[in-house]
This record gives C-alpha cells, sequence and structure tokens, in this order.
C-alpha cells in the first residue's frame, strides 16, 4: 500500500470525525488519527497522547459504513474521557453506552471488546432469530408462487408477502421485543451523483416496506472518492426485505427498458421517462394492495382494534432510532425531471403488472443481494 493513500485514509478520518461530532453535537476537538498494523483490536483511544489509532486491516477488508462505526466506537471513549470527566466506569460501563447513544453508534459496534474477530459480522450474521430465519423461509415460498403467469395469483402472492411482514413486525411489538433489532445498511451504486430512477426507488421503499430511507454519502478506500449512497434503516428483518427489493426494482428497470426499446425501438434518450413510468405503475400496485384483515391476524393474539396502536409504536420506533442515527436530518424533495408522457404512460402498464419474483441468483432467503 502506498504512502498516498494512506494519506488519504487518514485525511478521510480526520473529515469523518469532524462531521461526526458535529452532526450529533458532541464537542468533539480535533485528535490525532494514525493507523497501524494492529494485531489485538480493531481501533484504539489513547486519552494521554489524545489519539484515535485504527487497524490498516480494518479499512482493507471492510466496507466504509464499518470503518466508520469502529471509528464512531473509538470516539465514544474520547467523549467519556473529555466530555464526561473520564468516568471511573469500566472501559464499556454504563458512561460508555451514553456515549455510544450520543454519537448514535450501532449496536455491534457498541458491545465491540478489545479482542480483535477473525471477521466483522455481516447483517444477515447479525440478524436473524429461528423465527426470522421462518418468515423468509415463507416468503421465498410466496415469491415462488409471484412467478405464475396468472396475474391474479401473482398479486395475492405478493400481497400476502407483505402481510407477512406487516404481523411479524405487530407480533413483535405486542411482545414488547426490545434490544437489538434495529440496524442499518448502506446502499450505493458507487456514483457522484443519484439519478431520478434510483431516488423512486428509495422512495418506494420508504413508502411502503416499513424503512426508513437516508440520502448520504459513502466513502471508497479502493478508488479513495466518496460516492452517493442510501442508508436503509429499521428493523432487520425488514431491512433484508427493502434490500431485495432494491435489487428487484432495478433489475426489473433495466430489462423491462430493453424489451420495450427492441420492440419499439424507443430512442435511448427516453429510458428515464419510460423507467420512471415502470416504478410509478408499481407504486400505484402497492398502495392499492389491501389492508391486514381478520383473517391475516388469526393465530397472533393481535386483534384488529389493536393494529393501529402498534403499527403507531412501530413507527415511533423508527422515528426515534432515526433520531440517534442522523439528529440534524433534513427532508429533500426529488424531482423526475422532464419526461415524455407517451413513453412514461407505457412504462406505468409495464410497472401495474410487476410482481415480486423471487431472487434468481441461486442462493436462498435473499443471500445473493446481501453485501
Amino acid at each position: 500500500m502506498s504512502d498516498e493513500i494512506e494519506r488519504l485514509w487518514v485525511a478521510q478520518l480526520y473529515k469523518e470525525h469532524q462531521e461526526i461530532s458535529w452532526y450529533h453535537r458532541a464537542g468533539l476537538t480535533p485528535v490525532v488519527i494514525q493507523l497501524a498494523d494492529m494485531t489485538s483490536a480493531w481501533g484504539k483511544w489513547d486519552p494521554f497522547f489524545r489519539t484515535i489509532t485504527l487497524s490498516r486491516r480494518l479499512i482493507t477488508g471492510h466496507s466504509w459504513d464499518v470503518v466508520l462505526e469502529i471509528l464512531k466506537h473509538e470516539m465514544a471513549h474520547q467523549y467519556v474521557s473529555e466530555r464526561l470527566g473520564g468516568s471511573s466506569d469500566t472501559a464499556h460501563g454504563g458512561s460508555f453506552k451514553m456515549a455510544c447513544q450520543k454519537l448514535g453508534v450501532a449496536s455491534w459496534a457498541a458491545r465491540a471488546t478489545g479482542d480483535i474477530p477473525e471477521v466483522i459480522p455481516t447483517l444477515r450474521e447479525r440478524v436473524l432469530s429461528k423465527e426470522d430465519e421462518r418468515l423468509l423461509e415463507r416468503v421465498e415460498k410466496l415469491l415462488s408462487l409471484a412467478q405464475s403467469s396468472n396475474e391474479h395469483e401473482a398479486l395475492l402472492a405478493m400481497e400476502r408477502v407483505r402481510e407477512l411482514y406487516l404481523k411479524h413486525n405487530l407480533v413483535k411489538i405486542k411482545q414488547a421485543a426490545s434490544g437489538d433489532f434495529m440496524d442499518s445498511l448502506f446502499l450505493t451504486r458507487r456514483k457522484k451523483k443519484t439519478d431520478p430512477t434510483e431516488a423512486k426507488i428509495l422512495s418506494i421503499l420508504n413508502g411502503h416496506f416499513r424503512v426508513k430511507v437516508v440520502h448520504t454519502h459513502l466513502y471508497d478506500a479502493q478508488v479513495c472518492e466518496r460516492h452517493k449512497a442510501a442508508e436503509i434503516i429499521g428493523r432487520r428483518e425488514n431491512i433484508l426485505m427493502a434490500e431485495f427489493v432494491y435489487h428487484f426494482l432495478s433489475q426489473q428497470c433495466e430489462s423491462l427498458w430493453a424489451q420495450h426499446k427492441k420492440a419499439t425501438r424507443c430512442p435511448g434518450v427516453l429510458r428515464r421517462s419510460y423507467q420512471l413510468g415502470v416504478l410509478s405503475g408499481f407504486d400505484q400496485k402497492l398502495s392499492l394492495s389491501r389492508s391486514i384483515s381478520e383473517v391475516t391476524l388469526a393465530g397472533t393474539g393481535v386483534t384488529m382494534s389493536e393494529v393501529t396502536g402498534l403499527q403507531r409504536v412501530a413507527s415511533n420506533e423508527l422515528d426515534d432510532f432515526l433520531s440517534v442515527r442522523y439528529p440534524r436530518i433534513s427532508k429533500k424533495s426529488w424531482g423526475g425531471g422532464r419526461v415524455d408522457s407517451g413513453t412514461f404512460a407505457s412504462g406505468q402498464t409495464a410497472g401495474r403488472s410487476l410482481n415480486l419474483n423471487k431472487p434468481v441468483t441461486g442462493t436462498s432467503r435473499f443471500g445473493g443481494y446481501l453485501a
């Protein structure tokens, strides 16, 4: 690794430290940040020399969102030292947990100890209880039905998938399932701009799949560039479903456009109009899907009278988690720009007949789509 590349990495870490402190109103002053060939920890905070040291292997072996969580973990130690008066708590005691909450440290990183694991677990490895595994198995079977040529049968299968996820969430809330159930996942196409088609896909996830989508940036250490990214926030099983839908819609937009272009000799300049139409039609289809029923709730212990209240609790939990991760978040509307009305309408027709299908990667339970 060249000295220049390492210099760029450290420069980016200084920027991240400053932004994290500002964003979370932590009031942390600049420190020395360095990289080292550490074998016993991913990172270390030295209060005497005011130095944060990160392992080179952390950066070479993991995506930048993982690097950021380890950096925030060490910043939490800095916060305890410099803002909480160097509490006499144990290294990862109550004061440290308070600091992690302040800085929005992911739960898996807040639990980290000084021992370096062989790998930092992925979202899936952190996620699934046996109950969650059973949910995804049932969903995968239903997505197989969604490939049916019978449009009515396919639509029922897709609606059933959404009902399963809603029921799953309601039961978890009623059981007061607490603790380590919220998470986040970054999606990026490694581009400097978010195009309107991707923005619409992310809007669909935000509107229909019980997650929150935040438009942000993510550094790519391989090319030393910062790219546009989306962070998907919510319950882990919902994140997995949202990620699947993201990749499914991205693939379908390209596939349907290729078919339309071949069939109609439509010029490439109308690609965006057609794809936005596809997504608009699919969005409309989801909006028309039937709501949860007494039949759906059978055997769950949840009554129809409880549904609205439990949904409100779930929404509040998601909002609370979002406010910890992004305390200074601002809303931005995304315009699709000018579109060709005829091409857009053709895309809408295709989108209304689009069904969520089982992944085609050959791996089970959406695994082919997980980073």
